[in-house]
């Protein structure tokens, strides 16, 4: 099928920076192409590897004939990437792309600071559109999220998140998403460690949790700038969101319950209040010492008013100001300790314990809004 069009140098750019989130570049199948399809107005540029997708919409464009061919992206990408922008006086404005059913041309007009102007062409076979599958279109929102929030709550719990964990717990696989009226939760667990991060809820969603797949939010991640809104629509194991001239779709784990946690996270008989610099000074020391044949390990205790960080080749004691009788040992993965702690995001920290065979537990002191679960490890 023949096409025919130009589109500036900045949109086809953009486009390929973000089609790279989604297309495997080296692959020889359908992951590996693009599906270009141009309309009258508008040209999609779209990458499909069977676990997310992405429609770039370019509006910046010139459709002389209105159609639709797939090329493959490692070709287009270092032609298209190679040539400056036009910035008014030098560079390339746009580039043209014309087929017919064996080969699209790409041409381009390129003008140097030194007035001189050079042009170029790339062929390139092409490749049945219908075997990049195009996603459906997006619909209708089910709610707005500014990015920001988004961005910042994976960053606070993806340490706890094993896309590698146990088949018999593919709920973990993910990033858990849940909605009251009051807050969203982010959630991750790997079975060992819990990361619950909470924000007031300003979207229209009141009710309902969301399981993300790993490729999906990472991809997300990646796409989303700051403080700008995003637009999501989920449909049954299919999650779509929109933002700018992008639609990134991918999956939901269903049909596998997220454990509930909520009760584990109350479930201590006692705390103490510590400053993070202070946690965070001294478990630094500890960072290249712990053994991952060992699980990370890491010994705490709290005896006569003495908080005790050792394994077998470290040791600090510190004098805390703690209430007479506390007599606790716990052995913990100091590498999840350290991560949990860091993560939190205020001056203090609240350590919550009861015994070393159960969960300690960590949470923002200000804000209780970062609640951190790691389970004890087996004394040896």
């Amino acid at each position: 099928m023949s096409i025919n069009f130009t589109i500036s140098t900045d949109s086809l750019q953009r486009a390929i920076k973000v089609l790279s989130v989604v297309v495997r570049a080296n692959a020889v199948d359908a992951t590996g192409r693009i599906l270009i399809e141009a309309t009258e107005n508008k040209v999609d540029l779209i990458a499909n590897n069977g676990i997310t997708a992405i429609i770039f919409s370019a509006d910046k464009v010139k459709v002389t004939e209105p159609g639709t061919t797939s090329i493959a992206f490692s070709k287009i990408r270092s032609f298209a990437m190679s040539f400056k922008q036009w910035d008014g006086e030098t560079g390339v404005r746009e580039f043209g792309f014309i087929s017919d059913e064996r080969i699209i041309k790409v041409s381009v007009s390129n003008i140097y600071e030194n007035g001189k102007s050079s042009k170029g062409n790339l062929k390139l076979p092409v490749f049945n559109p219908a075997l990049v599958s195009k996603p459906s279109a997006f619909e209708k929102p089910e709610f707005v999220m500014n990015s920001s929030i988004f961005r910042a709550a994976t960053s606070k719990v993806l340490y706890a998140i094993n896309p590698q964990v146990d088949v018999n717990y593919i709920a973990l696989q993910g990033m858990n998403m849940s909605f009251d009226e009051d807050h969203i939760y982010f959630v991750g667990c790997d079975g060992v460690a819990l990361s619950e991060y909470q924000v007031n809820n300003v979207t229209d969603k009141i009710d309902g949790s969301v399981n993300l797949q790993y490729d999906f939010f990472m991809g997300l991640r990646r796409l989303l700038n700051e403080n700008m809104q995003s637009f999501w629509e989920i449909t049954g194991n299919r999650v779509a969101v929109k933002f700018d001239d992008i639609v990134f779709i991918g999956r939901t784990i269903i049909g596998h319950e997220y454990p509930e946690y909520r009760a584990s996270l109350d479930n201590y008989t006692d705390y103490l209040n510590l400053s993070k610099e202070f946690l965070m000074t001294t478990l630094a020391p500890f960072m290249d010492v712990l053994e991952p044949e060992d699980h990370f390990r890491l010994t705490m205790e709290i005896k006569d008013k003495t908080l005790k960080f050792f394994n077998d080749f470290a040791n600090i004691e510190t004098e805390q100001n703690i209430q007479g009788g506390l007599d606790f040992s716990i052995d913990i993965n100091g590498k999840l300790l350290i991560q949990s702690v860091d993560a939190i995001r205020d001056d203090n920290v609240l350590f919550k314990f009861s015994d070393g065979e159960k969960p300690i537990i960590f949470d923002s002191s200000t804000f209780n809004d970062q609640k951190s679960l790691i389970q004890p490890l087996i004394k040896r």
